[in-house]
């Protein structure tokens, strides 16, 4: 019926609208210009169809209220508009006359009236009706019951606005009592078109619109981007919205008044200042800029019907730190500010910003309307509710307050092609939680909730359960067991050498024993200087089996800066190559050389020297690229390697029998992981004599049998799918769903993710099928991870935030960099004591 119903009534519209023959031409205004080239892009899309239904409680004389919609119609010269194309410059035109057709529908023996008239309504408002068609408006009348109905209006939105709907309905409400009273109607008061132009004509002739436009150059100088809810830019072309409507209770808009009385401000300005607290705490943006759509009227356009609506940027600046009302007092002050302006329309401020067919300079808009709509039909009273106010490019809050009698109604319209409707629950709920809790003046905003109870013991609890129950280890405890248990087995090897598990223990011990001669123990930084070779990796184990931490540094660093790292660190001893030691500038570290110095090393005993190195005594230093600054040099404990170990092991599946690859560069924390993993499961270690790309390093992992290998994304494109890997793991920077759908087939790919800060890895994916961007996973055992806003508080699922990473793999700190360490390593509040 309800298809039967739209075909129907399109066809007589279509019918009755004929071209206009001997009329005036007008321009457009600035406001229809702005819709005549936005639809241009679209010129049969429906998103400017705009439209509400008026819900009206008791009995309805369908022809009385036929006669007083006629009347207004002829009242109206916005209704009677014929948009035409005249030398290809948009022009319109008013019909003394309009011949057009009402449908009314009895739906009383529906089961559900609403449904079936709410579902005719969508249906009509999603027919495209271009600028240059007609009617531009559409009415319908439905019988609900013998005591309700439905009275629908739509209309182009470049004929009309909110505020031109309120005016007739208004109107045809008056009317339709004086007809149902026997009463002769009042002549309308309604202004025309002709008023209504010239006076947008006379303020674009005056020096106000060359202030206004002074003004908003200055407002709008260094705005930011437009923060947005979505997490990602418009998937294509929207062809409506998504909606949720809300209604605030009674008793929380008392508190808002309340709120309002005592900061003397208004209940708009204080919804206006939390909603851009919401944007704040939802985006971290602090310099805000919201739309905030007016009704831009004085004069004639107060009582004329037509399309002058303006939306204003209205900026505002939120601070953490800052409470309720100070947000409140500077949103009430900017609001003054930028209404003083608001016949500058927004398709001149896009225009002179250079945006015209780019985005609006705000992405969050708030539409508040405090139209009064307490009149009646003829005693009976009514409920208006919204159906569009027209397209929605990002999200739009739009709150009605339409009389003091009905709960205030909240729409929350969202673009479906950057939100689903997941997200638009989510947000209306957060929003409304928000708008709620600001009625406190004095609550810090920073501290507002966001969240339910539920909601924060999944982020915080349920999703960091990753307790393991393990034993904390040094890595000379760690290999000297492993040493034990396959002393014959090939812990590493190098080109056409190999080293057993006993030879590299050994060998570690002896250098360590010599070590312990020169003053090495606990908290001993040791510099580490040599090309990658067997020596590279005795000289590792060799340092922290003497209790010192090492010191990696790459021979092909500039001199200066292997200085500096060796300054910085406090190095007392450093090992290197007699070859090497010119490319080291100058120091105050004590030289071994491994070469000139073998035959003393080789006499040390092989057995392991005494240690008192805890768990909690460091490992080794990275230094970080310093691309944003000085060096700084990561201090990282025992603490966190055996549970890293444990967990990767397990992850990666790497066994005795595996052989995993020595890729990255010692002086990257990902080497710590790719020797620990192979030294602590008892697997071997292959060394490349050189940094190997492409065809050269599948050659090596053909060669080597390789099984696991850790590997940067980029290196993917220039190797060979026919490698013998069992596990890949993609580290160092994303890894798109290509190149997982490519590298995941036939085994199994992981992606894992942690800063130098965290021991190397934080976070690690499940087994990757290349179905979607690879994530970065969850927390590794004994790590837990939050994504904070700027006030270290939780953010919602979906939200952008900052990434902490707690738990027993977070570094000690930067070395000799207190205060940065303090500004950096801050105390985990979440998780437990100590």
């Amino acid at each position: 019926m309800v298809s039967d119903l739209n075909r129907s009534f399109s066809d007589r519209m279509q019918r009755d609208w004929a071209p206009v023959q001997n009329s005036s031409m007008y321009r457009l205004s600035t406001a229809q210009l702005g819709i005549w080239f936005a639809q241009q892009i679209n010129p049969y899309a429906s998103a400017y169809n705009i439209g509400e239904y008026i819900e009206i409680h008791g009995s309805l004389d369908p022809r009385l209220f036929e006669q007083a919609l006629r009347t207004v119609v002829s009242e109206t010269d916005a209704l009677r508009l014929q948009i035409v194309n005249h030398l290809d410059v948009p022009q319109q035109v008013v019909r003394p006359a309009l011949s057009w057709t009402m449908p009314y529908t009895d739906l009383s023996e529906e089961a559900d009236p609403r449904a079936v008239a709410e579902a005719w309504m969508q249906a009509d408002l999603a027919r495209p009706v271009g600028p240059t068609g007609g009617p531009l408006f559409g009415y319908a009348l439905f019988k609900a019951s013998a005591d309700r109905f439905f009275w629908y209006a739509r209309y182009h939105h470049i004929i009309m606005d909110a505020f031109g709907m309120w005016l007739i309905a208004r109107r045809v409400a008056n009317i339709y009592t004086q007809l149902a009273i026997g009463r002769t109607t009042n002549e309308g008061s309604f202004g025309s078109l002709a008023a209504l132009l010239e006076q947008d004509a006379v303020y674009r002739a005056s020096n106000q619109f060359a202030l206004d436009r002074q003004f908003w150059a200055d407002y709008l100088d260094g705005r930011p981007e437009p923060a947005s809810l979505a997490g990602h830019p418009s998937l294509g072309e929207s062809r409506g919205f998504l909606r949720n409507t809300a209604h605030l209770p009674n008793r929380s808009m008392d508190c808002l008044r309340s709120a309002a009385h005592r900061t003397g401000t208004t209940v708009a300005q204080i919804i206006s200042a939390a909603t851009a607290v919401f944007l704040h705490r939802l985006t971290s943006s602090n310099d805000l800029v919201v739309g905030l759509p007016v009704a831009a009227r004085n004069g004639v356009s107060r009582f004329t019907p037509g399309m002058v609506s303006n939306v204003l940027p209205l900026r505002v600046s939120v601070r953490p730190n800052m409470t309720m009302s100070e947000v409140v007092g500077q949103t009430s002050w900017q609001m003054r500010r930028v209404l003083k302006h608001q016949q500058y329309q927004i398709a001149d401020l896009r225009r002179d910003g250079g945006i015209a067919n780019g985005r609006m300079p705000f992405g969050l808009s708030l539409n508040i309307m405090a139209f009064d709509y307490s009149f009646k039909f003829a005693g009976n009273n009514i409920i208006a509710h919204n159906l569009s106010l027209g397209p929605v490019e990002d999200f739009s809050i739009a709150i009605y307050h339409r009389s003091d009698d009905v709960p205030v109604r909240i729409d929350f319209d969202a673009n479906p092609t950057r939100y689903s409707a997941v997200d638009l629950a989510n947000y209306q709920q957060r929003f409304l939680k928000l708008l709620i809790a600001s009625a406190d003046p004095d609550v810090s905003i920073g501290r507002l909730e966001l969240l339910s109870g539920e909601e924060r013991r999944t982020l915080l609890q349920d999703w960091n359960a990753t307790a393991r129950a393990l034993e904390p280890q040094t890595v000379a405890q760690l290999f000297a067991a492993q040493a034990a248990q396959t002393p014959d087995a090939v812990a590493v090897v190098f080109e056409q050498e190999a080293l057993s598990y006993a030879q590299l223990e050994a060998r570690a011990n002896q250098l360590a024993q010599h070590l312990r001669t020169l003053g090495v123990g606990a908290e001993a930084v040791v510099g580490l200087c040599l090309e990658r070779s067997l020596e590279m990796v005795v000289g590792l184990i060799g340092i922290l089996k003497a209790g010192g931490a090492y010191l990696p540094l790459d021979p092909s660093y500039p001199a200066e800066r292997l200085s500096f790292m060796l300054a910085d660190a406090g190095a007392a001893v450093l090992i290197t190559h007699s070859g090497l030691r010119d490319r080291l500038g100058g120091h105050a570290a004590r030289v071994v050389e491994l070469d000139s110095e073998a035959a003393a090393i080789a006499a040390q005993p092989s057995s392991a020297p005494a240690s008192a190195v805890r768990p909690q005594n460091l490992a080794y230093v990275i230094y970080t690229s310093g691309s944003t600054g000085t060096p700084k040099g990561v201090a990282v404990t025992h603490a966190g390697l055996s549970p890293l170990a444990a967990a990767q092991i397990d992850r990666f599946a790497i066994t005795s029998q595996a052989r995993v690859l020595q890729f990255a560069s010692p002086s990257f924390d990902a080497a710590v992981s790719e020797i620990l993993t192979a030294f602590a499961s008892g697997a071997t270690l292959v060394l490349p004599a050189r940094e190997r790309r492409g065809d050269g390093l599948g050659q090596l992992m053909r060669e080597q049998n390789v099984t696991h290998a850790t590997l940067p994304p980029v290196l993917l494109s220039e190797l060979s799918e026919e490698v013998p890997l069992q596990t890949l793991i993609v580290a160092g920077e994303a890894c798109s769903a290509d190149v997982a759908g490519r590298w995941s087939q036939g085994r199994r790919m992981i992606n894992a993710y942690g800063p130098t800060e965290t021991t190397v890895c934080a976070l690690m994916s499940e087994a990757l099928s290349g179905a979607c961007a690879p994530p970065i996973g969850r927390p590794i055992w004994n790590t837990r991870v939050y994504v904070l806003d700027s006030c270290l508080e939780p953010v919602p699922v979906g939200v952008v935030g900052e990434l902490y990473i707690s738990g027993a793999g977070v570094a000690r700190g930067y070395l000799g960099r207190g205060g940065l360490t303090g500004e950096r390593f801050v105390a985990d509040r979440f998780g437990a004591a100590g």
